[in-house]
């Protein structure tokens, strides 16, 4: 016998495990990899930009983590010209990818020395300044980013 005004244990639980799982129906999350060719260097930086964050990003700090590594290089990544890169969890939306590198192995604190090191970006190595020519849409996992110097 039901009492009224009571809820069946299965809805209980069936209840919960809704709850449980809406955090993770509720933002996709996707991996950006790939890899950085250069001829030189001891560090590499490669950052995911948002359209927000790209505008003036010569003057800004580099995006936090999970959307900016720092690669230093071994002896075998410098011997081979290429690292690779990969960005966990990031949330769909449309990204930029920027890469610098550092000739010198003291990594620098002070952002406006940056980008007087060689940049590269995605889809091209001059850079034209317009945020379409650099864009990627993340709406799934994306392999094969290729970044050369």
């Amino acid at each position: 016998m039901r009492v009224k005004g009571t809820v069946a244990p299965w809805v209980l639980v069936l209840a919960g495990i809704l709850v449980l799982a809406m955090p993770a129906y509720g933002e996709e999350k996707h991996s950006v990899s790939g890899n950085v060719t250069f001829s030189e260097g001891e560090v590499v930086f490669v950052s995911l930009y948002t359209p927000d964050r790209f505008r003036d990003f010569k003057s800004k700090t580099l995006p936090p983590e999970p959307y900016t590594q720092i690669i230093e290089l071994s002896p075998e990544q410098k011997k081979a010209g290429r690292a690779p890169f990969v960005f966990m969890g990031i949330p769909r939306g449309t990204y930029g990818v920027i890469a610098f590198r550092e000739m010198k192995k003291n990594l620098k604190k002070d952002r406006s020395q940056y980008f007087k090191e060689p940049v590269s970006y995605y889809k091209m190595i001059g850079f034209s300044g317009n945020w379409k020519d650099i864009k990627l849409e993340v709406n799934k996992d994306i392999q094969g980013i290729e970044i050369r110097f």
